[in-house]
């Protein structure tokens, strides 16, 4: 009787343990990283007013870089576009004009990265600005005043940047002279994906990367099997693999020069990124400058070196006159 009343006791822990097994097994199979899962599955809703990310992003403006977004916004003119998407039909692309102050000597579009809109780089939109250049800012996929429900990590974004310049070249400034792209963080991914586009190739003459993104399955850091899935359920929700939005082979044939802006204390994007750009765009034709912020984080090159940020990118510009 014992040993029988042993053996009913021991079948709950046998499917319970069965049951841990399977979840386990199945985690280590199915499991998505949090980078792709979450994003997609959990932050695709806004969240948050237009109003509250605006005001949010003035206030860290002011507290992390001593700007003024309202007095920034009144001296270089502040102007809103609504851009259509050819990459998503209804979708509008946010985009801001702030006008130079300067002898006007070209325009740059500037894509900003996670978590941020166009306010957030207002520190290095300055510095183009000052250099006598227009800057085109966008608000990125379900950031700023975006509608979009889902961030892309640079794959739909980089169609949003060359709709950007191709708006700008073909209805509002005809004799822009020098062009260029700007992309920081997952909004440099956008703009290494939109640079093997016809008319960054035929138009665009420099490119300017902060602290820029790489390849999808290395910013997760997850094992390989858990990458595929990820890629798989990817596509499936929003329409891109991880291959799709990888921006390598879209920079390898790179023929403009180019800036890589990068941070010493970098934490975000992983090393192995870094130096995966660094080397693809110095086996490219175009020539590679290179400039490190000394001490800084991620994306904080320009608030904790303004003045170096400012003379770095007004001696690459200069370089192209």
């Amino acid at each position: 009787m014992k040993t029988e009343a042993k053996k009913e006791m021991k079948k709950p822990v046998k499917i319970i343990l069965r049951i841990v097994i399977i979840f386990v097994i199945a985690n280590i199979i199915l499991a998505l990283p949090v980078a792709a899962f979450i994003e997609v599955q959990v932050l695709k809703g806004k969240g948050r007013s237009e109003v509250t990310q605006k005001a949010e992003m003035k206030s860290m403006l002011l507290s992390e870089a001593g700007i003024d977004a309202d007095a920034f916004e009144e001296t270089y003119s502040i102007e809103k576009f609504e851009v259509p998407s050819t990459k998503t039909a209804g979708y509008i692309i946010p985009t801001f004009r702030l006008k130079t102050t300067e002898e006007k000597k070209g325009i740059v579009i500037m894509v900003h990265g996670m978590n941020s809109s166009h306010i957030g780089i207002y520190p290095e939109a300055q510095a183009f600005l000052k250099a006598g250049f227009d800057v085109w800012a966008m608000d990125t996929r379900k950031f700023g005043e975006s509608k979009a429900d889902y961030v892309t990590y640079g794959y739909y974004e980089g169609a949003d940047c060359i709709d950007v310049l191709s708006y700008v070249l073909g209805n509002v400034d005809s004799e822009p002279g020098l062009v260029g792209l700007w992309g920081q963080s997952m909004g440099g991914a956008a703009v290494e994906n939109a640079m093997d586009e016809a008319i960054f190739v035929t138009e665009a003459d420099f490119v300017v990367l902060d602290c820029p993104m790489g390849a999808m399955e290395e910013l997760t850091g997850a094992p390989d099997i858990q990458n595929r899935a990820a890629s798989i359920v990817n596509k499936w929700v929003v329409g891109y693999s991880f291959d799709d939005q990888s921006p390598y082979a879209q920079i390898k044939n790179n023929t403009k020069p180019a800036l890589m802006i990068n941070a010493e204390n970098e934490t975000v994007i992983p090393e192995v990124s870094t130096i995966q750009i660094k080397d693809t765009l110095t086996d490219a034709p175009g020539t590679l400058t290179e400039y490190t912020g000394k001490g800084s984080k991620h994306a904080c090159v320009a608030n904790d070196h303004p003045e170096e940020y400012e003379s770095t990118v007004k001696a690459f510009l200069g370089s192209l006159e």
